[in-house]
This record gives structure tokens, sequence and C-alpha cells, in this order.
């Protein structure tokens, strides 16, 4: 019988015989076979790239590519709607991906998409963000911001196929891209509004059907607006800026006291008061709203934070420094925060009540934030009060939203800041009332969109509006046909379907020169338009046919507010709006006595002490 210790050293021997005829084969190949000897090297050469990409640190584009691969893996992956549902999916999917990390580098990718996954459903992605970056491997981290980039970078790709709506009939595009015959307007270089190198983008905005002369092209809400402080007065709603009716009333009944005797007219002076039936703020008396709904709308979005007579001493600090700096701007950034979380809030509230609102369309998945990156920019240079403001911002709203402090940085203030003062409206009062003209403490330097063509109540921002360019001799103008600061943009002549709409930026009864110098200092535009041209060219004509008349255009311009000016739109509708002007001033100048020499002496002196801002051309963010 065989032992078992026989069989175990038969199979010894035979192993032992056979690693020794393989090693014998293997070198007999090695020395006579070429093809043998090369796939060995190729095998070796593949080992040490593979050794090498494991241990060196991959690149941005490595993790980038990587990054676009898990997006697609997750396209299609179902996202949890209530709440109970997010909140059993976040930790799953955290649980996940820190069950991945322990597994080493090979699994950083998986527990990456895992982490991204439950970011997306966290209410507070910023503070989710910070705690990643503390908490998981370096590679997870900087994948998981990747797959946040690429993200975004796709849905901007899609921003302008799908806002503004169709509804709006108009149409985002950009002028660079435009082939010869497109556009109506042929001439994108020359009308180019920035000063210096065209931007690239460079986009308008265009009517996507014909539209008539005096019709509406569309209507649109303000993203944030505000009060002038001279408007302040309690005879406008704080919130939607409409003309309070008591103090339409008001304003009636003084007239008729100006016929009394004057000791009835100081016992109304005594008994009235400003805005009597408006509704006011419950803490502060400078708000004060036109409805309830105004008052709890404000409330909810904003007033919380800044009521200088709230119970957080910084609101009160923060109106003061900004009343000091003389800038509507720090008042609109932190409004816009403010509606910015509130708008969320109500969106998240909807969707767990399984709300849904059957206007939504693609472009609601943007929200207010990637809608403004969208806008063009003035480059400001950062000062020490914007530094002061920035510091206050976050005194004031840290508490209420979370990460603000880490995501406003100076740049992205200084940013936000560029964008109102590129973008922003001039809010026209309603018919003829009147505002109260700006004192030295209620003056600011804020820049706005404004034609004159009535008295200015606020600012305001729009989404779809910012992105119409500056026309001298434009073909479309903003009116108000609420008294509030929602807009229509009512077309001032015919527009063909593909044509830009231009709105003037300053005010168009202004001579050449003078709009120019606004236009250059504000906005950092050099206007060549066909109307420019014009007016240039005649100056010059005059000019070399009377020697008495110098060579550059008149800085005097026309008053749109005095007694016999043609209107705005009269002037924009005109065949010939320049010779429109010409004729008027021709006839005001036989009518009316010239002005004497000390008063155009003032006038120059005024446009040459117009302050030039230290700002660098208009950008896109892109």
């Amino acid at each position: 019988m065989v032992s078992g210790k026989n069989i175990a050293a038969a199979v010894s021997v035979t192993a032992v015989v056979a690693g020794l005829s393989y090693i014998a084969y293997f070198d007999y190949k090695r020395r006579n076979d070429r093809q043998f000897r090369r796939k060995l090297k190729r095998d070796r050469k593949r080992v040490e790239k593979t050794a090498e990409k494991i241990s060196r640190e991959p690149t941005l584009d490595d993790i980038n590519e990587q990054a676009l691969e898990l997006l697609k893996s997750i396209t299609n992956a179902k996202q949890p709607e209530s709440p109970e549902e997010k909140e059993q999916y976040f930790m799953a999917q955290v649980s996940k991906g820190e069950s991945l990390c322990g597994a080493g580098p090979a699994a950083y990718a998986e527990a990456a998409c895992h982490f991204f996954q439950a970011l997306k459903v966290y209410p507070n992605p910023v503070e989710l963000v910070m705690i990643y970056q503390k908490t998981t491997p370096d590679l997870v981290f900087k994948l998981v911001m990747a797959m946040m980039a690429q993200e975004v970078r796709q849905k901007q790709a899609r921003y302008y196929d799908v806002f503004p709506t169709e509804d709006k009939h108009v149409r985002i595009k950009d002028k660079n891209k435009l082939g010869e015959g497109k556009a109506k307007d042929k001439k994108p270089a020359k009308d180019a509004d920035t000063k210096g190198d065209v931007v690239t983008p460079n986009r308008g905005l265009f009517a996507t059907k014909d539209v008539a002369a005096d019709e509406i092209v569309y209507e649109e809400d303000s993203v944030v607006s505000t009060l002038l402080p001279c408007a302040q007065n309690g005879k406008y709603c704080y919130h939607c800026m409409r003309a309070i009716p008591a103090a339409e009333a008001e304003a009636e009944a003084e007239d008729t006291a100006e016929a009394k005797s004057e000791a009835a007219e100081e016992e109304t002076e005594e008994k009235k008061e400003p805005a009597s039936d408006g509704i006011k703020c419950d803490k502060c008396a400078e708000a004060v709203y036109c409805s309830e709904e105004c008052r709890q709308d404000a409330y909810d979005a904003y007033h919380q934070f800044l009521c200088p007579n709230s119970s957080a001493a910084t609101a009160n600090d923060f109106a003061e420094q900004a009343k000091k700096s003389h800038e509507l701007a720090p008042i609109l950034i932190a409004k816009f925060f403010g509606i910015l979380v509130d708008r969320e809030k109500k969106k998240e509230l909807a969707r767990a009540l399984g709300v849904s609102d059957k206007n939504t369309s693609e472009a609601d998945e943007y929200t207010t934030w990637e809608h403004l990156e969208s806008m063009r920019y003035l480059e400001l240079i950062p000062s020490a009060t914007d530094a002061a403001m920035l510091h206050k911002l976050g005194e004031l709203m840290s508490d209420s939203v979370p990460g603000l402090n880490e995501f406003v940085t100076g740049d992205r203030y200084t940013m936000l800041k560029g964008k109102l003062d590129y973008n922003a409206y001039a809010v026209h009062s309603a018919g003829d009332a009147e505002v109260p003209k700006e004192t030295e403490d209620t003056h600011v330097s804020d820049t706005m969109r404004d034609d004159h063509s009535s008295s200015t109540v606020g600012i305001s921002l729009y989404l779809i509006s910012s992105h119409i360019a500056h026309g001298c001799d434009p073909n479309v103008q903003i009116v108000f046909p609420d008294n509030t600061d929602k807009i229509a943009v009512k077309a001032l002549k015919p527009i063909a379907a593909d044509e830009e709409l231009r709105v003037s930026f300053v005010n168009p009864l202004l001579d050449v020169a003078a709009r120019q110098k606004q236009l250059q200092s504000s906005y950092r535009i050099k206007c060549t338009c066909t109307k420019c041209e014009t007016e240039l060219a005649a100056a010059k004509e005059n000019a070399a046919g009377n020697e008495d008349v110098p060579a550059t255009p008149s800085t005097e311009t026309i008053d749109p507010t005095a007694e016999g000016t043609p209107s705005f739109a009269a002037v924009a509708a005109s065949p010939s709006p320049a010779a429109a002007v010409a004729a008027f001033n021709s006839e005001h100048e036989k009518a009316a006595p010239a002005e004497s020499q000390e008063q155009e002496q003032e006038q120059e002196k005024e446009l040459q002490d117009e302050p030039t801002p230290e700002e660098t051309p208009a950008s896109d963010n892109e």
C-alpha cells in the first residue's frame, strides 16, 4: 500500500521537474524566439506605465475626464422627491462613499460618485462641500468638485436654448456667430458696446417675430429693486414702488389747502402724516407698503434682515454704512441674497408638498444666481468702502444664510457691483408724478440705464432686459404699465424678426458729445452708430462753414423736462431723429433769448467735472 508520504514526495518531484522544464523552455524561447522577446518587452513596459500612473498625482485633465465619465454613468439616476426620501437617500450615499474610501485608491472614483449624489439632495451644498474637504481623501474631493464643475458647464451649454421662454418672443444670440445676411443689423463690430477689443461672446437680444410700432414685445418682473433715498418718503411702496393711493390723495389735499387761509393750512399740516393710509413696517418708519401682500413678501425675502429697528444691531450698522457710501449696490446685493434664499426655500417647500406649477419650463431648472452669471459686468477696482460693506453684509446675513461669508468673496462682491452698474434700469414714476430732488444726503453714485422719459423713483435689475444693447437711435423703450417696478418693452418703430432690440442707456435727446461722454464714463461704450456719425459729420460741416464755430460739437444739452421740448418717443420714431432735434433747436433759438456766457461756462464746467470711474471694459462670465 502506498503511503501518504510517498504520494507527497512524488507530487513534489513532479512539480519541481515541471518547473525546471518551464524555466528551460522559457529560456529557450527568450534566446531563440524574437516575437517572444518583443512580447515580453511590451508586457514589461505596460506594467511599468501602470505602476507609474498609480504612483503619480493625476493631472487636472485626468480628473476632469474622469469626472465627465462619472457624470454620464449617473445621468439617468432617479432623484428622491419627498424630504423623507431625500434624507434616506443622502445617508445611504454618504455611507457607501465612506465604505469605498476605506477600500483604497482603486475605489476612489466610485466613492466620489456617491458623495456627489448625496450633495445633490443636501439642502446646504456649500456646507457639505466644506465637510467633504475636511473628511475625504484629496483625490475624492477633487473628483466631486470636478463633477460639480462639469455639471455647471453642461447646464450653461443649454442655457440659451431654453431662456428666455418662447412666450417672450425674444432670443439671446451671440452676434459674433451670426452669419452674413442673417442679422438685419449688418454692423455688429461697428456697434460693439465695449471699449477696445470686442468681448467674445458678444450677445444681444433679438426679436423672434415681426413687431409693430407701439406693440409690447414682452413684460418682465424685476429680480431685485430698491427705492432711491429721495423717494423713501412714504409716497411709494418700499417693495413694488407703486405710488401709494393715500399719498396721491394727500397731494390733492395739498393743492386744495393752498387756497385756504394760513391758519387753516397750518392746522392741516399739523394733522397730516405722509402716507397715513399706507401699511408701515411694524418696527421701522422707513418702509411703507401699498398692500399687506407687499409687506409680507418684502419681510420674507429681505426686510427681516434689513429693518434698521430689528433686534439685530448689525442691521442698523449696515443701513448707516450704506447711507454713508452713497451707493445702492450694497442694499441691492443684500436684498438679492435674501430673495435668492427665499425663492429656493419656496421651491423646496412646493416640491415637498407635491405642489406642481403647470407654468414651469426648462428655464426654471436654473437658479437666480445662474441667471445672474450670464450677464455682462463692468470690471471694477475694489475699494475700501467695498471691503467695509462686504464685512457688514457678512455680519448681517451669515446666520440666516449659511456659507455666505465663504461664497461672497471680495472679488465676487465687486463682480456683483459691476453687474448692477452695467445692467440695472431706472424705475420711472407714474405719469407726471414728481419725485423729490436729490440732496447731498440722498445723492447716490450708482449707474443705471435711464432715458429720462420721466422722474426716477428707484433702480431695478431684470434677467431678460439686461441683455438689451444700447442704441442712440433705439427701437424699443422700457415702460412701466402697472406703475410698479414691473416693465414692458415697447417697440418705438417696426421691428423685423431676427432684428436686435436696442434701448437707450442715456437720455437720447442729448447732443452727440454729451451722449458719448456719458456712455464712455458710465459704461465704457464708444458708440459709432449711424446717428452719432451723422451728428458728428454735421457738426464738423457746420464748423468748416463758420470760422466762429468751434470744431468740436457743442456740449449744450436739451432739457427733456423743459416746456416745449420734443418728447423722446416722438424723436425716436422720427425718420431722422437728428434732424428733428436740430429743427427743434433752430425754432427754440429763435423764440428764446440766448443763454448768457456765464451760464454756458457753468454748463461746460459741469460736463468737464463729470467723474470717470477707474474701471476696465465690460466683460462676460466666460
